[in-house]
């Protein structure tokens, strides 16, 4: 079942549907003209970063509310930030590291990195696999342990680990710890619990050199998505290539969002690396 749509874009905005629920938001990205017209005015929600962040609701729906995407249930909440616990653009990246899951005839073990409310972690679980999911949110975090909550998996095995990405891998890589799969969606700019501070263009590539060491000597896969402005196609290849001394196993390219009647929305990039081939 998806319960996902993107329904038009343009104007600098995208009008999507979360089940019943319909959304208007920015997006910078779309400098179009939307496709559709009518459609706009349907929407429940509507996110304003005018004068300051602000939902306006023109239906007085409730502010959280579950759906379901490819077997998975998510809760949404309205944020101030204007998200709402879900990135469509990365059920295109839980699907392939199904298809990798799928392919091996033993219990994995997924580092998911930056986690967020945990699509990929459930996507994870829901395929068998032993699951490591950390971010430095607890707020965030707890809501990762909502969804899991709310669905109905067998035996699931998810750890949740509050901490500060970088700190958390240098522990790892201590404990000798060795993982099948790592997938990760870093920020351009955050900071930890701590307050440590994490700026993608410096700290990436330390980051991504412990992933390489905590992966298995066997077949196994890094699965990175990226939406900073400059990281494109070409520097994500120049990047891997130099990190992982090789290009045979990679695969690149840009994330969408598709629209049945819209324009497709481009959102960042991702990279799939592979160990060995799977």
């Amino acid at each position: 079942m998806m319960e996902y749509q993107l329904i038009d874009s343009g104007n600098l905005k995208k009008l999507e549907k979360f089940g019943s629920y319909i959304i208007s938001r920015p997006c910078a990205q779309a400098i179009w003209k939307p496709k559709l017209q009518d459609v706009w005015n349907d929407a429940d929600f509507i996110f304003l970063r005018d004068d300051r962040n602000k939902w306006i609701n023109k239906t007085n729906k409730k502010e959280s509310w579950i759906i379901e995407v490819d077997k998975v249930k998510l809760n949404l909440k309205l944020t101030d930030f204007g998200h709402i616990g879900f990135f469509p653009e990365h059920l295109f990246l839980c699907n392939k590291m199904q298809d990798l899951i799928s392919r091996r005839d033993k219990k994995l073990n997924i580092l998911n990195l930056f986690a967020y409310t945990g699509l990929a972690s459930l996507f994870a679980a829901k395929n068998g696999a032993r699951v490591c999911h950390v971010d430095s949110s607890k707020p965030t975090t707890l809501w990762a342990k909502e969804n899991l909550g709310i669905n109905n998996f067998k035996n699931p095995e998810i750890r949740f680990i509050v901490d500060d990405v970088m700190k958390f891998l240098k522990r790892e890589e201590k404990r000798e710890s060795k993982y099948d799969g790592i997938i990760l969606d870093p920020p351009s700019f955050g900071r930890g619990i701590n307050n440590e501070v994490f700026k993608i263009e410096s700290d990436i590539y330390p980051l991504l050199e412990i992933c390489r060491k905590l992966l298995v000597d066997e077949l196994s896969f890094i699965i990175f998505s990226c939406h900073t402005p400059g990281f494109t196609k070409i520097v994500l290849k120049n990047f891997f290539t130099d990190l992982f001394k090789e290009e045979k196993h990679l695969e690149i390219d840009e994330l969408l969002i598709n629209s049945q009647k819209g324009y497709s929305l481009p959102s960042g990039f991702y990279v799939i690396w592979k160990k060995n081939e799977l």
